[in-house]
């Protein structure tokens, strides 16, 4: 029998929807392969350094973890300790910071929109900033977008219209770090979410919101089955190849005559609504990709 940790933040616990579920159907579908997992809140006792600098885990018996927090100190600390961590906690730093999977994705022939970073803000007290407005303006076009370079379900950006939304917004989000991106008109209130297990393409399913931009289901929106084309399952294998994708969800915006953009992607999507809308048992693959690896790491 294989044991199993699954880390999650300290603020949601056993509480959030979705992920109450996305760990219900790991514990059922890492069962039938004889695994058992036990939930940890990373709430500051599972590790630390002590003072001859040594690291100090405080954790069960485990073969594998799987991490579904953002924190990438602790994330850090595993990797050190060699613990096999589902994601890879490269992977999931470089897709929890928006600007980084851009970066990291540029100069690859993969369309995304045009995405300027923020400058970083040392004296809070200097209001300021015409200038840093005037140079992004002359970059981006309205509308455009500022999104927080961390932060998930829709709830961290804002769209703008205007230079006085657009400084008005810069000044409610200078203390963190930030983006500012085009806004894909085309694609508005909708998106299309393609989830990679194992580095396959599992399925895709359409995002959409008639009263909003944003096309997150914590502001309503709803989805369909989508069928991807030839142009879309080359663009997303691209991605997952360049990246080595083992599990992710890639977010797709639809761009002039269709055309397939990166709009980012969430290294521990969520996967309620997709199990019911496709069918797709996405738990069950991920346990067969984590239980094929062990296998490989322990025999």
């Amino acid at each position: 029998m294989y044991q199993g940790i699954i880390i999650v933040n300290h603020q949601y616990g056993m509480a959030s929807g979705p992920i109450e579920y996305k760990i219900k159907r790991f514990k059922e579908e890492f069962l039938k392969f004889d695994c058992q997992l036990i939930v940890l809140k990373n709430d500051g006792s599972l590790s630390y350094i002590d003072n001859t600098g040594n690291i100090i885990l405080n954790l069960p018996k485990f073969d594998f973890i799987i991490y579904l927090d953002k924190d990438k100190y602790l994330l850090q600390i595993l990797k050190k300790e060699n613990a096999i961590v589902f994601n890879n906690p490269d992977f999931i730093q470089l897709c929890d910071d928006k600007m980084l999977t851009h970066i990291r994705l540029s100069n690859l022939n993969i369309s995304m929109p045009k995405t300027i970073p923020g400058p970083l803000n040392y004296n809070l007290k200097d209001d300021n900033f015409n200038q840093i407005i005037d140079n992004i303006i002359n970059k981006i076009n309205f509308p455009m977008l500022i999104k927080g370079v961390y932060g998930s379900m829709g709830l961290n950006m804002l769209l703008v219209r205007n230079k006085k939304e657009l400084l008005d917004g810069y000044n409610k989000m200078k203390k963190e770090p930030l983006l500012f991106q085009e806004y894909i008109t085309s694609s508005y209130g909708k998106s299309l979410r393609v989830l990679v297990v194992d580095k396959q393409i599992v399925g895709a399913f359409l995002r959409y919101n008639d009263n909003d931009y944003r096309s997150n289901f914590s502001i309503g929106a709803k989805s369909m089955p989508y069928q991807l084309n030839e142009e879309y399952i080359e663009f997303v294998n691209k991605i997952v190849n360049e990246l080595n994708i083992f599990y992710a969800g890639i977010d797709l915006l639809f761009g002039k005559d269709n055309k397939p953009i990166l709009c980012e992607i969430n290294p521990n999507a969520f996967f309620s609504e997709f199990e019911k809308v496709t069918n797709i048992n996405v738990a069950k693959l991920f346990a067969n990709m984590v239980i094929k690896k062990i296998k490989n790491v322990v025999e």
